[in-house]
């Protein structure tokens, strides 16, 4: 694996090999690789600034992760912004191979959605990409500047992060195609651990009794209050916190279900309104058809009666033609 990962300095875009789109179930893919060898196309980032906690993806349909690009590593940017080029640009070159027929450039542009965005001067700018989802689970290797083995979750917002993204290819939508790639593998740079453990909070398990005796020998009985007054503070702060969270928490839900609510309703009236012009329609062919059926047999009626008129008729010629050789 290591020998196929390339630095985006050291990727030669004309090496990047596309394959004719095969259908896919809704959409087609065109797979993407790299060299003479056709191996699977790996990127390796310089340090970015991690703008997401992947911890906040979890239950997300599609999972990412925002990065920042510090300043004079805008190298990564720029190969993006190449790579999206050079997708259009093969894309235009190969449309009547691909689909049968030219398509324009203006076409294919305004088709692609680019994995770079425009930034503001003097703003760094930021990229989002996708980490990959397996049975609803984010799997991605991630490891610290120590070579271990953390868990995803340590990828924090304002973390220092390297990426291996996998470009696997182009993906073509009815409306819109983009290039298909995501984050395979991360390096954290984690805070070095301290030669000491310093426990932050007050840890000593002090006798009660002595306890007591220490803050009546050493404390005046203002001071007392105080601490009483803080600790009471704190605990009614801590309390309103919690009853702000349970609010937020059973209002989400509320809203949750009313929105479920509004859904099912609009699509039980969109189900009954469907139902209702399928109804209509199929009523209406009914009226249809057997209009045309009775107008067919009143047809056929009035063409019998007109054969069965012209047959008298002729008879009638016919027997006064015989009378009147008879006579």
């Amino acid at each position: 694996m290591t020998s196929n990962i390339i630095k985006c300095d050291d990727v030669k875009i004309n090496k990047v090999n596309y394959t004719k789109p095969e259908k896919n179930g809704q959409s087609y893919f065109s797979s993407i690789s790299y060299g003479d060898g056709l191996n699977p196309f790996y990127i390796q980032t310089p340090k970015l600034i991690c703008k997401t906690n992947i911890s906040e993806m979890k239950g997300k349909k599609v999972p990412y992760l925002d990065v920042e690009v510090p300043s004079g590593k805008m190298n990564i940017y720029d190969f993006l912004l190449t790579l999206d080029d050079n997708n259009i640009k093969k894309t235009v070159q190969k449309s009547e191979e691909w689909f049968g027929k030219h398509i324009p450039l203006q076409a294919i542009d305004d088709m692609y959605r680019r994995t770079t965005k425009p930034f503001k001067k003097n703003t760094p700018p930021q990229i989002r990409l996708r980490l990959p989802l397996i049975k609803n689970e984010i799997k991605c290797g991630v490891y610290n500047q120590s070579r271990i083995f953390v868990g995803a979750d340590e990828v924090k917002e304002g973390s220092e992060v390297v990426l291996i993204l996998h470009v696997r290819g182009l993906k073509i939508l009815k409306t819109t195609y983009y290039c298909d790639c995501y984050i395979t593998q991360i390096k954290l740079f984690q805070e070095k651990e301290s030669k000491f453990n310093i426990i932050k909070d007050y840890s000593i398990l002090d006798d009660e009794d002595e306890e007591e005796d220490d803050i009546e020998d050493i404390f005046s009985e203002e001071i007392q209050n105080s601490f009483k007054e803080e600790k009471s503070q704190k605990e009614a702060e801590m309390n309103a916190q919690k009853e702000a969270e349970m609010n937020a928490q059973k209002e989400a839900e509320m809203n949750a279900q009313k929105e479920a609510e509004v859904k099912a309703q609009k699509e039980a009236e969109v189900k009954a309104q469907k139902d209702a012009e399928e109804k209509a329609q199929k009523e209406a062919a009914e009226k249809a058809q057997k209009e045309a059926e009775e107008k067919a047999q009143k047809d056929a009626e009035e063409k019998e009666k007109k054969r069965i008129a012209e047959m008298i008729q002729k008879k009638k010629q016919e027997l006064l033609e015989l009378e009147g050789l008879i006579n």
